[in-house]
C-alpha cells in the first residue's frame, strides 16, 4: 500500500534504502510508503494528497 503526497520542496528523495536517489521538483505527486509519508509531512518536505472532502487516496 502506498499514499499519495505532494513535494513541498525540490530535492532528491528515495522511498527505499536500496532505490537511487531521484530529483523531485516542488508541486511534484507520487505514490510513497506511509511511513516515508509521515517522516516528509514531519520534515516539511511534502504534504498529502486528499480528496476534496479529506479523504486519504491509497494507491495500491
Amino acid at each position: 500500500m502506498k499514499v499519495l503526497i505532494q513535494y513541498t520542496q525540490a530535492g532528491k528523495y528515495r522511498d527505499h534504502a536500496w532505490e537511487a536517489l531521484a530529483m523531485k521538483a516542488k508541486g511534484e505527486v507520487q505514490a510513497v510508503t506511509p511511513s516515508y509519508a509521515a517522516q516528509l509531512i514531519d520534515q516539511d518536505k511534502a504534504s498529502l494528497v486528499t480528496t476534496e472532502d479529506g479523504q486519504l487516496i491509497i494507491h495500491s
